[in-house]
């Protein structure tokens, strides 16, 4: 707020010295009992407009501390931390199949679900897997076509945007640009030029979603400026992936790491406030101890030692889930819910370990299940 300039004084007379005195008695008086208003009495009696004290005085200490970004966010927790992937590899996927793992979905109390717009799945799948995240009462995330398909993204990502308003309506939902563009060679001039042809028009479409970028397969804060800085629509959100061991590495190690996540998130935080002014929230939209498990021709993980140590998943994932609530982020997705060699939900139709520990932390953070 600019101050204004303060009300001229008139002719310096014996009439006008007695009126003034008598108007700085009256004004003490009223700065006694109405506090605020003496200067608007004082103005009064000179003879001049009434003004508020904000017209002659300079800003305000509070008004200044809520202008500065805060980037140590306090306040409740997001039930959308308690969020996972849907693998949707093909039509066969478990969650599509089975009513019993939709229910125990429910039972995990899953917020969010991140699910991709494959090239390979037809829109009438795709519309089923919306169907059935809308049954287990979570919100999805949709992963968009990004700059790896440069001459069908701005189409695929249209019909892909109408598919979830024929299941979610005018509903906020949310959309990612892209999956991981920076680990499969992608400049960020590139990802923000795809960023700046599609999410403009995919706006107007659907007003009332939200678009994430830039979805990099770990913290890059070089990547994450330089999107912010020339991204001509700013994001609604930003996002990254979270893992934190390879197989071979030891269980302290994969635990010890997660404290980076708390150091990525604050780093980020400051970023965003020293590049654009203001803290946008943040989602991991991946994580999980560590993404180089697979299955193996048997079925299984392979044995690192972890996937099958039920004292590792549980103290690995409560960390996880509590790390980002300290934290106080927006939403995270755990990879995956199925269909992976590190499900929540296992083909026979059992919670594994960490989908236990998922459960368990919920309750406790929500014992209301609100």
């Amino acid at each position: 707020m600019v101050p204004q300039p303060k009300p001229p004084q008139r002719p310096s007379t014996p009439e006008n010295k007695a009126r003034y005195t008598l108007a700085i008695a009256i004004a003490v008086i009223a700065l006694l009992l109405l506090g605020g208003s003496a200067i608007w009495a004082t103005n009064l009696l000179r003879g001049q407009p009434g003004q508020g004290s904000a017209a002659t005085s300079t800003p305000s200490t509070s008004h200044s501390a809520a202008a500065t970004p805060n980037v140590n966010p306090t306040g409740p927790i997001s039930p959308l931390i308690f969020g996972t992937n849907m693998g949707l590899f093909n039509d066969h996927d478990q969650v599509l199949q089975s009513d019993q793992t939709r229910t125990l979905m429910q039972q995990l109390h899953i917020k969010i679900v991140r699910v991709p717009a494959r090239n390979n799945i037809t829109s009438d799948v795709f519309i089923q897997a919306l169907q059935d995240i809308k049954q287990v009462g979570a919100v999805p995330l949709v992963v968009l076509n990004g700059v790896q398909s440069p001459d069908t993204m701005l189409s695929s990502d249209i019909t892909t945007v109408k598919d979830v308003q024929s299941v979610f309506g005018d509903t906020t939902v949310y959309y990612e640009f892209g999956n991981e563009d920076d680990y499969h060679g992608v400049p960020v001039a590139q990802y923000t030029a795809g960023w700046n042809t599609v999410i403009p028009q995919l706006k107007k479409l659907s007003p009332h979603a939200n678009f994430i970028g830039p979805v990099s397969w770990q913290y890059d804060e070089p990547y994450l400026i330089s999107f912010l800085q020339n991204a001509k629509v700013q994001p609604d959100e930003i996002s990254w992936h979270e893992y934190t061991c390879d197989l071979k590495w030891s269980n302290d190690t994969c635990l010890n790491n997660l404290d980076k996540w708390t150091t990525h998130i604050s780093a980020a935080r400051k970023a965003m406030a020293t590049t654009i002014g203001k803290v946008l929230p943040i989602m991991i939209t991946e994580w999980n101890y560590t993404a180089s498990q697979s299955t193996q021709s048997n079925g299984q993980p392979i044995d690192d030692g972890k996937y099958n140590d039920e004292q590792f998943m549980t103290q690995w994932t409560t960390k996880a889930l509590q790390t980002l609530a300290d934290n106080r982020v927006f939403a995270s997705m755990q990879y995956t819910v199925t269909d992976t060699a590190l499900p929540m939900i296992t083909y026979n139709q059992d919670i594994t370990t960490q989908g236990t520990a998922f459960q368990t932390l919920y309750q406790k953070m929500f014992p209301s299940g609100s």
